[in-house]
């Protein structure tokens, strides 16, 4: 195959092991469920860190092409200040001031952010994202490698495709198909970008014959016509409304920049391209019409509770605008702001569905600035290539529409929050962003060497972070405890002391050790329910009554509402119904009140919960609570 006049060379084993090892690292992430939880997402981007590391230490060709890849210092000090400011509200002295929730802990340090180790878990993503975008891009600053690995990346994605809709039609049969990254909207966005990039792969091998390659049956033009298919399917069966009209708007996008393109694109080449799409959507997509059509009927009706979604979070944005509440704050933020009329909406969202507005609670108007200036300087180059002909141009155009997709979608849902996606998107940038680089000509002359040691260094002191902080954390997964790492995160301490406090008969050593974690639970992050409800059951343990009525009235005042915590701090309280402040018992009970008049379902478990009550004084209260609110509504 002749690619832009010139033979495609044979790569070395180690070039095509380069391109195989980061496209499975990627989708392993993706298979990790969206490498969505904290201990996994921590073990990925020290894997990514890794890999770089491996890839410049074994390869003389990744050390030769990271020093003839120009343009590194932009981006670099871009990549500086977005960290200083990510890092930022770890401290008090933002322009947004300290949080008042620190305000219960007066003998320790101040933050703007709720919770530190939420920051600091995300900016180990954040690093582990660098390093997956320059290995990519290092790579593909050979174009026959750059080629490969997303040639790689596209057949992954299709392998991932067919295994998904094989087990949602074979296994599931119905509803709308997540795959494996835990939401139908998240998997339609991989999805429709996927189309738009193996569009351009179509593109790329037309680019020559046209049509006339398909009538002669190239294989690899056949392969890719499915694969465009294929992905459509898929798409049709997330059954997501953004999806849909992101990956309609990129596709079409892509088919006119294509039409309007380079003299050497045949536009019978784009019609193949753009009648495939419409002609599977008309086809293949029969079978989720009805799916599909169900979910623009309720569009309005999701409009209205995204609004309110996103409305509450925007006032907070407002609260803290400069530097937001810090890298993965949203959590802590949601349940402060849960109230009873806001309730239903707020209970069990996983992000703002609105990436924009996320970004800008988290990382403040400064941080979200300087996210979009390192996007926007790496994608500047590619821009510029897409306007030009050739192979290279057509990938430089598909990633552009693949891009718009993400960004679209982004208005109403959240992929580029997924750690995986996120991972996809990093390394898709990285590789088209070598393709179109600028090299520049080391012929006879040493090739200089800080580049690569630099960032050997760089992927190294990642990869140590993440082991420090990931491995308490995948240790508490398994069974074990390594909580007494000064690095391990709030989460793995959380896990430890429910351990502890689920035993008997404590004694007074594990008392003192689950104090010291609990305080070092608290330290990191405040502005946690449940890192309150722990602290109160550590106290109730030993037997200081006072202590733990505080720790629990801070659990409400931090979390009101909080559903995940109700049952667990419903029973802690009635259990300790006749030892609690009056201020505790109020805010108990307005939240069972809540809770009565959000589930229905729960009302029988309510029930149940009050006869397994062994406090006396506890389980009268709550049985003439029950009673008093099936009184008030039936």
């Amino acid at each position: 195959m002749r690619t832009d006049g010139r033979r495609t060379r044979r790569l070395a084993g180690s070039e095509t092991a380069a391109c195989a090892g980061l496209t499975a690292l990627v989708f392993g992430a993706v298979l990790a469920f969206g490498a969505s939880d904290t201990a996994v997402a921590a073990v990925f981007a020290g894997l990514y860190a890794l890999g770089l590391v491996i890839l410049l230490a074994a390869c003389g060709w990744a050390r030769r092409d990271l020093a003839r890849l120009g343009g590194w210092t932009v981006p670099a000090v871009l990549a500086a200040l977005l960290l200083a400011a990510v890092l930022a509200p770890l401290t008090p002295w933002t322009p947004d001031g300290p949080h008042p929730v620190w305000t219960y802990l007066p003998d320790g340090p101040a933050a703007s952010t709720l919770d530190r180790s939420a920051v600091l878990l995300n900016v180990l993503n954040l690093l582990g994202l660098f390093c997956l975008y320059v290995a990519g891009r290092v790579v593909a600053a050979s174009q026959t490698r750059g080629r490969r690995l997303l040639a790689f990346m596209l057949w992954g994605l299709g392998i991932y495709a067919a295994g998904a809709l094989v087990h949602h039609v074979g296994l599931r049969g119905e509803g709308r198909m997540a795959a494996t990254l835990l939401g139908p909207n998240s998997a339609a966005t991989v999805f429709a970008a996927g189309v738009v990039m193996a569009a351009a792969a179509l593109a790329q091998r037309l680019r020559r014959g046209g049509s006339a390659a398909l009538k002669k049956g190239d294989p690899r033009a056949v392969a890719l016509v499915g694969l465009v298919a294929l992905l459509v399917v898929c798409v049709l069966m997330t059954a997501s409304r953004g999806g849909l009209i992101a990956g309609a708007i990129g596709a079409a996008l892509f088919t006119i920049w294509q039409a309007l393109a380079g003299r050497r694109m045949t536009r019978s080449g784009v019609l193949v391209v753009g009648g495939a799409a419409v002609l599977l959507v008309a086809v293949l997509g029969l079978n989720g019409a009805g799916l599909v059509a169900e979910r623009f009927d309720l569009a309005q009706q999701d409009l209205d509770i995204r609004r309110q979604i996103i409305a509450p979070h925007w006032r907070a944005f407002l609260s803290s605008p400069w530097f937001g509440y810090g890298l993965g704050g949203f959590t802590s933020v949601n349940q402060m702001l849960m109230t009873e009329a806001t309730l239903r909406e707020l209970h069990n969202v996983r992000a703002v569905h609105n990436l924009y507005v996320q970004w800008l609670e988290e990382a403040g108007v400064v941080g979200a600035a300087l996210m979009a200036a390192l996007l926007g300087q790496r994608l500047a180059p590619i821009v510029r290539a897409a306007f030009g002909a050739g192979g290279v141009g057509i990938w430089a155009r598909g990633a552009v529409c693949a891009a718009a997709v993400f960004l679209i979608h982004g208005l109403s849902d959240f992929a580029l929050q997924v750690p995986a996606i996120q991972a996809l998107a990093a390394l898709g940038l990285g590789a088209v962003g070598g393709l179109v680089s600028p090299r520049r000509e080391t012929r006879g002359a040493r090739p200089d060497l800080a580049p690569a040691r630099l960032a050997l260094a760089g992927g190294g002191a990642c990869a140590v972070v993440a082991v420090l902080l990931g491995a308490p954390l995948l240790a508490a997964k398994v069974g074990g405890d390594l909580s007494a790492w000064p690095t391990a995160p709030a989460d793995a301490l959380a896990a430890s002391i429910e351990r502890g406090v689920a035993r008997k008969d404590l004694s007074a050593e594990e008392l003192a050790r689950l104090d010291g974690l609990s305080r070092r639970e608290l330290a990191s992050r405040p502005g946690s329910g449940s890192a309150w409800l722990r602290r109160a059951a550590v106290d109730a343990a030993a037997g200081l009554d006072g202590p733990s009525a505080l720790a629990l009235e801070r659990s409400f005042t931090v979390a009101p509402l909080q559903t995940s915590l109700f049952n667990a701090r419903t029973r802690f309280a009635y259990e300790r119904w006749d030892r609690l402040t009056p201020t505790a018992r109020a805010q108990t009970i307005e939240q069972l009140s809540a809770e009565w008049r959000r589930a229905n379902w729960k009302r029988k478990e309510l029930v149940r919960m009050a006869n397994e009550i062994r406090n006396p004084a506890g389980r009268v209260g709550l049985a003439l609570q029950l009673t008093v609110l099936r009184l008030r509504q039936p």
